[in-house]
């Protein structure tokens, strides 16, 4: 009887898993997004918790700390959306207006383009902002993700016993070495990330208020969390500022001076933050990054893109625990030293005893000795 080929098997069960991911999105990006969260207050909690803070309590106060500078930069965003909303129409004339100055119009066609962005897109924008459905549903949304984190938080020690009871399992994996990195390797991630958003944000919003360029807070926070996407968030995020200060009929100096401002804050976020505080957490070369990016972003869209770079750093810990797995953590990893990360996960085989030499039997006494 002829067997099944072992790659033929792995190949279509990677193809049901993947297939399986894609489908459960609706579940899964909300409960990655709270994982995330939980990961983001869980410092605040454990401080509260040393200061004799009751658990409740310290949950409470850390889902706060999280939720109420997200309804300020929300409401803050949600007003310079509404003001980008009215505009847009007069955004996108004014665009078309220094296309034709420039001889681009003859090429295309422009007016086409021009009515249908105005009215889709105009429309689109206002019943999104106005629509009552969509608010509800992302208010729902927001609530569920947030319920979900006070959850974990709420079974972090259960859920941590659980999991080392399951890796115990695996006789050659330290299952609390192998929790405690992936747990090191969020936290860190996180809190990096965020000070780069914020880094960039602030100084992209001084770039954009200083030429004048209206609608600076949400550019700039644009321009902020753009930078978790590699590769290619600053091109995708560069585009509306440069429409704006084209609208605003800007001079072509200004225009050259704020787009090579943009550039070097980019430049600074992808040579020197970036590698510098996050690099060296997730340990992943460029191929594989970008290969994650472009998966994430065809299974789960733009928040698949996002969570990209930590799911990927935590299946690398999960590759370099196990010693048949380990080659595919090390055609992950930018550096094939990993700073001892293996020895950490691996537990030590016990060693197998000595033979021990039996002692001899006592020889009996010849025959004719008395």
């Amino acid at each position: 009887m002829q067997t099944f080929p072992r790659g033929l098997t792995i190949l279509s069960l990677l193809t049901v898993v993947l297939w399986g991911v894609a489908e459960a999105r609706p579940f899964l990006v909300p409960l990655s997004i709270a994982a995330l969260l939980a990961f983001l207050i869980s410092p605040v909690v454990a401080v509260l918790r040393r200061l004799r803070v009751p658990e409740w309590l310290a949950i409470g106060v850390g889902a706060l700390m999280l939720v109420l500078p997200l309804l300020g930069l929300g409401y803050l965003m949600f007003a310079q959306t509404q003001a980008l909303a009215r505009d847009f129409p007069g955004i996108v004339v004014s665009v078309k207006g220094m296309l034709d100055r420039f001889g681009v119009a003859r090429h295309f066609n422009v007016d086409n383009l021009v009515a249908r962005a105005v009215s889709s897109a105009g429309e689109g924008v206002q019943l999104l902002l106005s629509g009552l459905g969509a608010v509800l549903n992302a208010g729902s949304q927001a609530a569920l993700i947030l319920l979900f984190s006070i959850l974990m938080l709420a079974s972090r020690i259960q859920l941590r016993t659980s999991a080392e009871r399951i890796l115990a399992r695996n006789e050659s994996i330290r299952a609390a070495a192998m929790l405690d990195a992936m747990t090191h390797l969020v936290s860190r991630f996180l809190f990096a990330r965020f000070a780069i958003v914020l880094i960039i944000g602030g100084a992209d919003f001084i770039v954009l208020a200083a030429f004048g360029v209206n609608y600076a807070p949400l550019l700039a926070a644009f321009l902020g969390v753009m930078t978790s996407v590699p590769m290619i968030g600053f091109v995708i995020s560069v585009i509306p500022p440069i429409a704006v200060a084209l609208a605003m009929h800007k001079s072509l100096a200004a225009l050259v001076g704020m787009f090579g401002a943009l550039i070097a804050m980019s430049a600074i976020e992808g040579n020197v933050l970036t590698p510098k505080f996050v690099g060296k957490q997730i340990n992943l070369n460029a191929l594989s990054a970008f290969v994650g990016l472009f998966a994430g972003g065809l299974l789960w869209g733009l928040w698949g893109m996002l969570l990209a770079s930590p799911i990927l750093g935590i299946l690398r810990i999960v590759f370099m625990a196990s010693p048949r797995l380990q080659p595919w953590g090390e055609l992950l990893a930018d550096r094939t030293a990993d700073d001892g990360l293996v020895t950490r996960l691996r537990a030590r085989r016990p060693r197998p005893p000595r033979p021990t030499t039996s002692p001899r039997p006592p020889q009996s006494p010849r025959a004719g000795h008395a």
